[in-house]
């Protein structure tokens, strides 16, 4: 996975749950946002990546939720993007 399409999918996870951990984000409303067709296999593979790396966590079958290492990291890189 590149390290690029998994800071595309944090930041799609993040925004859609509010920028809040914990709260659950349907894979479908993912792939949409950011312009995968349904039942996209990269998108399970890079929320798997994310999960390995503590920044997101499967909620269940359908849903996955940032953690607060993932909330924080999508701040570190919103606020390396602003400068």
């Amino acid at each position: 996975m590149s390290e690029r399409d998994l800071l595309h999918v944090l930041t799609a996870l993040a925004e859609l749950a509010g920028n809040e951990a914990g709260v659950a984000v349907a894979v479908t409303a993912l792939d949409e946002r950011i312009g995968r067709g349904r039942a996209d296999m990269r998108t399970p593979l890079n929320l798997a990546s994310l999960a390995a790396g503590g920044l997101a966590e499967q909620v269940d079958a359908t849903h996955w939720a940032a953690t607060p290492a993932g909330i924080a990291r999508h701040g570190e890189d919103e606020d390396y993007a602003s400068r």
